[in-house]
C-alpha cells in the first residue's frame, strides 16, 4: 500500500487492527522489521549495521523485535485516541514517549550545504531500536501539529488503519479509496443488486 505521508502511521499500518485480522503482521522477526525500516524511509542507507548487531546479538535483537511490537500497539492507540479527541491509557502513551525520549537522545546537529539539520548519531549505528527513532519523533510532529485533529480510523469493518483526512469537508472515510473504499462500494452496489 502507498505512503500515509506519515512515518508513524505507516508503521501502525504493517498488521492489521480489525478484531478478525490479528494473524496479519509484515513484523515477523527482526530482519522483517529492518526491511520495512528500509522501504519506509526510517533508515539513512541501508540496514547492515542492524543486520550485523543483531546476528552477533540474536538475544537482544529478538528483545528489540518484541520491544518494537509493543511500541506499535501504544502507538496505534495512542494516535487513534487523538484522532477520537481523547486521552490515550496512560500505558500506551508512556511507552510512546519512553521510546520518543530515547530518540530524541540520539539527534544531534549537522551542518548541511546552506543550513544546520538534524541528524543521528553515528556513535549509535547499530543501536537495535534506531529503526524506530523517526517513527517516534513522526508522532511527536504529527501529535503536536493541528493535524492531530484529522487523524481517523478507516470506516472498513475488516480495516482499522488510521490516516490523515486532507479532505476540504473532512468526509473521507477511507485509509485508501482504491482499496477499502472500492469494496465497499462493491458491497453496497451488490447489497442494492439483491434488493431489487
Amino acid at each position: 500500500m502507498a505512503s500515509s505521508g506519515w512515518l508513524c502511521i505507516d508503521f501502525t499500518r504493517t498488521r492489521g487492527w480489525a478484531p478478525r485480522d490479528r494473524s496479519d503482521d509484515e513484523l515477523t522477526d527482526y530482519e522483517a522489521l529492518v526491511a520495512w525500516g528500509e522501504r519506509a524511509g526510517s533508515l539513512e542507507g541501508s540496514g547492515a549495521a542492524l543486520r550485523r548487531g543483531a546476528r552477533e546479538r540474536p538475544g537482544a535483537a529478538e528483545r528489540a523485535l518484541e520491544a518494537a511490537l509493543r511500541f506499535r500497539e501504544s502507538l496505534y492507540h495512542t494516535l487513534r485516541a487523538a484522532g477520537e479527541d481523547r486521552a490515550p491509557e496512560p500505558v500506551h502513551l508512556e511507552r510512546v514517549n519512553e521510546l520518543v525520549r530515547r530518540a530524541a537522545a540520539h539527534r544531534v546537529l549537522a551542518p548541511g550545504e546552506d543550513r544546520y539539520t538534524w541528524a543521528w548519531s553515528d556513535e549509535d549505528a547499530d543501536a537495535l531500536d534506531r529503526v524506530l527513532w523517526p517513527v517516534a519523533l513522526s508522532a511527536v510532529e504529527l501529535l503536536t501539529a493541528d493535524t492531530r485533529t484529522r487523524l481517523r480510523v478507516c470506516d472498513a469493518h475488516d480495516c482499522g488503519w488510521l490516516f490523515v483526512d486532507e479532505s476540504r469537508n473532512r468526509s473521507r472515510r477511507w485509509c485508501d479509496m482504491r482499496d477499502c473504499g472500492n469494496r465497499a462500494k462493491v458491497r453496497r452496489y451488490r447489497s442494492r443488486a439483491r434488493e431489487s
